[in-house]
């Protein structure tokens, strides 16, 4: 006959103590890794509003230097009634070494 031993309480709540931990570590690694495709999916998100915004800023920028172009300014100066003639005279700088 086989000798049955009662199994101790601290035997009982080890192997309770595994199982609970066991199902704590399975559902903590399921919830971080839908937690990181959530925070993947907003960073892609503001990664693509970001391109945008910054294309946004380089067309901008585009039509800043379009509208400032001596081109523009002159064809405006001359809507308003003004003319710009060529100066033929240079400027020299005094006083400063050459590099």
């Amino acid at each position: 006959m086989r000798n049955k031993r009662k199994e101790t309480r601290f035997l009982r709540f080890s192997k309770r103590l595994l199982v609970m931990s066991f199902i704590v570590f399975v559902v903590g690694i399921v919830a971080l890794n839908s937690y990181e495709s959530t925070i993947n999916v907003a960073c892609n998100q503001l990664e693509k509003d970001i391109k945008t915004i910054e294309s946004d800023i380089d067309g901008l920028d585009m039509k800043k230097l379009e509208l400032a172009s001596f081109s523009r300014i002159e064809s405006v100066a001359e809507a308003k009634g003004y003319t710009y003639k060529q100066n033929t005279a240079t400027a020299a700088v005094v006083g400063v070494p050459e590099e």
